[in-house]
């Protein structure tokens, strides 16, 4: 069974309490603020916050020549990519070239078949392409991901002009900043996908049975009305049986939606299981030596919850909720917690990065506030 990588097959909403307080991670926050302050002036801060916003809005401007100069359609070339990559991330520069091997593998398999991420612009919300792009908005900070704004504008001749904006994401890396994403902003109905990283590998979410990218191996999902009572995964030539990744005899169910994200290289997946904070958790697996093995996630935020538990807070809600695989071993899910005590609230609504070793151990190594929540 062939598919489209990255396609949303179904869309599900996900509510969050609105009531949710400022967290204690704003605790830690102006502590180090605290700090700071008492090592640079108003001045001093106000001039380092510039600096660094320039530098990001450079880094925007070379990224967005440097798309304008290739004029790539689907995947980048080896030569394309090759003088893209010192704009990019390691990791994204990663998973072009895990595309561009699924690419080819699927070329070899089926000839008569149009491949994957063979045509339309990856970059953005126009499958045809920009005409023109306007550098807006820059927007940096210590708890978020660096974001710039890009107006971006398509001219096809006897049309009227189509202008939507695109958010590039950018990391900081060594000294410099660097694209390591571009949430798309484009409001139709069929946009390349919701943003670059999710049309690449580790990035598609697959709702229903499906066949990996790769091809090796089929994952079966078995409903009841709108409940999940089972998820599989089998060899796709069935060499061996089906190893049950949810579900089977206990009489668990889990209310849709439920999704799966593979990791780029095929042998480490996300299972997203639940609809509310209340239920919603992800299970994490990797293949060792033939066979799928549990990945114990990490707590998060351990001594915070102590602290909040030790005056008198309470677990509410929690929600881990799968979103992407930020490079092969490491999975960047979306995080809420809440805590209450009487009318009182608190807790963390971020994205959450866990890096699993070689041994299967599972870590945190980030952290970062969800855009737009408080």
């Amino acid at each position: 069974m062939m598919r489209q990588p990255g396609r949303l097959i179904r869309s599900f909403p996900v509510t969050v309490p609105s009531d949710i307080m400022k967290p204690a991670r704003h605790l830690f926050i102006l502590a180090i603020s605290s700090s700071l302050a008492g090592h640079l002036t108003a001045a001093e801060e106000k001039s380092t916050l510039a600096a660094e916003r320039a530098a990001i809005r450079e880094a925007a401007s070379a990224f967005c020549a440097g798309l304008h100069r290739e004029r790539i359609s689907g995947l980048p070339s080896e030569a394309q990519l090759q003088r893209l990559s010192p704009l990019l991330t390691p990791e994204l520069v990663s998973l072009f070239q895990r595309a561009r091997v699924l690419q080819q593998e699927q070329m070899r398999r089926h000839p008569d078949e149009k491949p994957y991420w063979i045509e339309g612009d990856l970059f953005s919300s126009m499958f045809e392409g920009v005409t023109s792009r306007e550098i807006g908005g820059v927007f940096s900070a210590p708890t978020v991901d660096a974001t710039v704004q890009v107006r971006q504008t398509h001219v096809s001749q006897g049309l009227p002009p189509v202008s939507w904006t695109d958010t590039l994401v950018f990391k900081r890396r060594g000294q410099g900043w660097l694209l390591d994403d571009i949430r798309m902003g484009g409001d139709w109905a069929f946009k390349s996908g919701s943003s670059l990283r999710a049309i690449l590998p580790g990035g598609g979410r697959d709702y229903e049975d499906h066949t990996t990218l790769d091809e090796r191996w089929k994952v079966r999902f078995t409903r009841d009305g709108e409940e999940v009572t089972r998820v599989t995964i089998q060899p796709e030539d069935d060499s061996s049986e089906p190893f049950i990744l949810f579900g089977g005899d206990g009489g668990e169910t889990c209310p849709m939606p439920v999704w799966v994200v593979w990791g780029p290289d095929g042998d480490k997946l996300a299972l997203r299981l639940g609809d509310s904070p209340r239920f919603t958790r992800t299970l994490i697996f990797r293949l060792v030596d033939g066979a799928w093995k549990p990945v114990a996630m990490p707590e998060f935020h351990p001594r915070e919850k102590v602290t909040l538990q030790g005056h008198g807070f309470e677990e509410r809600d929690r929600l881990v909720d799968a979103e992407h695989w930020q490079d092969a071993g490491t999975l960047v899910v979306k995080y809420f917690g809440s805590f209450a005590k009487g009318d009182e609230g608190d807790g963390w609504h971020q994205f959450v990065s866990v890096r699993i070793d070689a041994q299967g151990r599972a870590e945190v190594v980030g952290f970062l506030d969800v855009p737009g929540e408080e």
